[in-house]
């Protein structure tokens, strides 16, 4: 046995490297890449078939553990196959499967450009969501992991917003995994998500609940911006990675859809765009296998142009390459059906509240008081009791009605009490973050 190179030792000339990570199991090379073995009896039948001799195999296995040792085997998002160092513990891992990279080409992509426009239009909200998926190929083809705002695209049920997420797909390396669960919480195994580029969220297994809608913001957050994700799968121990992904949302444009979506507040703003989607006539072609062809057909070009062209500057973002943008009207609907707006209706209903504003001027009070006279108002008592379900509710809601200038609302803290000063509950304007055009 002699040493090959750093991380790697070699039995025989007909043995390939074989690699150990614990409770991750074994992987053997094999044509440029690397085959998961998940039992000591795999590694032994490999050692059969190079005609080792029985005597030296368990030798070969201890050499193996002790100088192949890597934290972790299988594929990451973004990462070519091979041994990476992880920067956040130093140890080696093994890639085993790498990003189906589609080289550019010049050429003509004219059914995916007329599919685009017709998706997304053809000004600043086309020009948005092609600078999304630009910026999301370069971090693929850079291998480096930087954060991109969530994209979500609004839309008629079969509008196109599934053929969207496959062009994406395809673009960004071929790799997509559902991450509902993962990212909401609703589970702790996330081993799933780990080798996919693209990660893509369902309307239809979503949760309106707002724990979960509050988990998901927190999800996506985690997933994109922090510096490295958490991975855990089933009798896996965690480790931190640093996976290269996007994320799409697709949801349907009726309002007990759009509900799926996390709370739209200041922060989440620069981590989430907004499309809002048309109906799409793919060159009045309606057989799936002559649309996947159309698309694969001219793949190269497209990516060929992504490749070579360059954002607006009204979307570059010295952080995440390509800035968040928020369609007026998405953001308007999801404003509208927002929880802290029907606070804002049934304060407006709520005689106590409103004769206080209209004698005095205003009324004054802290978020348990307004709780108490709304529960004690039988035009407001059911629906408050349904609003309100949770701790901390009222004060939060009021606070998005303060920030998001949806009321004449303020705060202010009076011997470490949260005081809310209302004058007024009309709507003092929506406010539409990141659109910067």
């Amino acid at each position: 046995m002699k040493k090959k190179e750093t991380h790697t030792f070699q039995v025989e000339a007909k043995v390939p490297a074989i690699y150990y990570a614990g409770r991750g199991g074994y992987a053997i090379e094999h044509k440029g890449g690397f085959i998961p073995l998940t039992t000591e009896c795999q590694v032994k039948q490999h050692l059969v078939a190079a005609k080792v001799p029985d005597d030296q195999f368990n030798e070969i296995l201890c050499r193996i553990r002790l100088e192949n040792f890597v934290s972790y085997i299988g594929p990451v998002a973004g990462h070519r196959p091979g041994i990476h160092i992880a920067p956040d513990s130093g140890q080696p891992f093994l890639v085993t499967t790498g990003p189906r990279i589609i080289s550019g080409v010049a050429g003509d992509w004219r059914f995916i450009g007329d599919f685009l426009c017709d998706l997304l239009g053809d000004g600043n909200q086309y020009e948005a969501a092609v600078a999304w998926l630009r910026q999301g190929r370069r971090n693929v083809l850079a291998g480096k992991r930087r954060p991109l705002p969530a994209a979500v695209f609004v839309g008629p049920r079969n509008c196109g917003k599934s053929l969207f997420i496959e062009l994406a797909r395809l673009c960004l390396g071929g790799r997509v995994a559902s991450a509902f669960a993962a990212l909401s919480g609703s589970t702790q195994f996330n081993g799933h998500t780990l080798g996919a580029e693209l990660l893509v969220l369902d309307d239809e297994i979503a949760s309106k609940h707002h724990s979960t809608r509050t988990a998901l913001a927190q999800g996506i957050k985690k997933q994109l911006f922090a510096g490295s994700v958490s991975i855990e799968g089933k009798h896996r121990d965690p480790i931190a990675m640093r996976p290269v992904q996007s994320i799409i949302i697709a949801v349907n444009d009726e309002p007990e859809h759009l509900q799926v979506l996390p709370a739209f507040d200041d922060s989440v703003a620069d981590k989430i765009s907004l499309f809002s989607c048309e109906q799409a006539k793919l060159g009045g072609l309606d057989d799936r296998d002559q649309i996947a062809t159309a698309i694969k057909t001219e793949l190269p070009a497209f990516c060929a142009f992504l490749d070579s062209t360059e954002h607006p500057p009204e979307l570059m973002n010295a952080r995440t390459g390509a800035a968040a943008w928020q369609n007026p009207s998405v953001l308007e609907s999801l404003q509208s059906i927002a929880p802290e707006e029907r606070l804002r209706e049934l304060l407006a209903q709520c005689t106590p509240i409103t004769e206080m504003i209209t004698s005095r001027g205003f009324w004054r009070g802290t978020s348990a008081e307004i709780e108490r006279l709304l529960a004690d108002n039988d035009v407001t008592r059911n629906t408050a009791r349904s609003l309100l379900s949770w701790p901390a509710a009222c004060g939060v809601y009021l606070g998005r009605l303060e920030s998001g200038r949806r009321a004449a609302i303020t705060k202010t803290c009076i011997s470490g009490i949260n005081q809310w000063r209302i004058t007024g509950l009309e709507p003092l304007g929506l406010k539409q973050a990141g659109l910067g055009w």
